[in-house]
């Protein structure tokens, strides 16, 4: 048996399809080797939007922690197996208890407030990253030390590895977006607040875009999962 196979096994959980693919085809990988050679042909999500995926074998301790219930409260109801975390310390699960059919829906468990569904599979989680990137290109992201050039090199060699696991419209919707010019936009929140972003995409922009290519019942839906 492979890694995702002994997980499965000892947690009593499948992975959906899609992420069985992907770790197949070695499009996630370990953190050893060197970015320079990563950018070629980028792994899974690398130039994702504030994610970092986790290779399987390292994965374990993480999964026992939220399926066993070691750390976090979670009502018993709800049945979650991480695969990647962000630099806030949440964590991108698999939120088994939802799934419809093969739809494994993704959700951003947040480890101090109510976790959000963000996609209805994994399909559509890749994409709203992919999009998501886009949104803030400055130096918090990992597009600061390269050129506009160098940027766009970057996006096209991701969307390159990753556009055999998108749909046709939604590979068309990125390369229509990756022949901009990066520009500044001003942000403003509900509460009247205004903060500068750079990109290639606003975020109401991308708030349309989700709605108009993922939507389903749940996209966006807080819960507290403790409750």
């Amino acid at each position: 048996m492979n890694t995702l196979q002994n997980l499965e096994k000892e947690f009593e959980f499948t992975y959906p399809q899609l992420y069985k693919q992907l770790y197949d085809e070695g499009m996630i990988i370990e953190d050893v080797v060197p970015f320079s050679t990563l950018k070629e042909n980028p792994p899974l999500l690398l130039f994702g939007n504030d994610i970092d995926i986790w290779e399987p074998v390292f994965s374990w301790g993480g999964i026992r922690e939220v399926i066993h219930h070691e750390i976090y409260d979670i009502n018993s109801q709800y049945r979650m197996v991480p695969f990647a975390g962000n630099g806030a310390g949440d964590m991108y699960v698999f939120q088994l208890d939802m799934q419809v059919d093969d739809e494994v829906p993704i959700t951003l468990f947040r480890h101090d407030s109510e976790a959000e569904i963000l996609a209805k599979n994994l399909q559509d989680f890749i994409f709203r990253q992919l999009l998501e990137s886009l949104t803030e290109m400055d130096e918090d992201s990992m597009f600061h030390e390269d050129s506009e050039e160098e940027i766009k090199q970057n996006l096209h060699n991701q969307l390159k590895t990753h556009r055999k696991y998108l749909k046709p419209e939604q590979v068309e919707i990125l390369e229509d977006l990756y022949k901009r010019d990066i520009f500044e936009y001003i942000h403003k929140k509900p509460n009247g607040s205004e903060f500068k972003r750079k990109g290639l995409l606003t975020f109401d922009e991308f708030e349309k875009l989700i709605k108009q290519e993922i939507a389903f019942e749940k996209l966006n839906t807080k819960f507290a999962y403790w409750e």
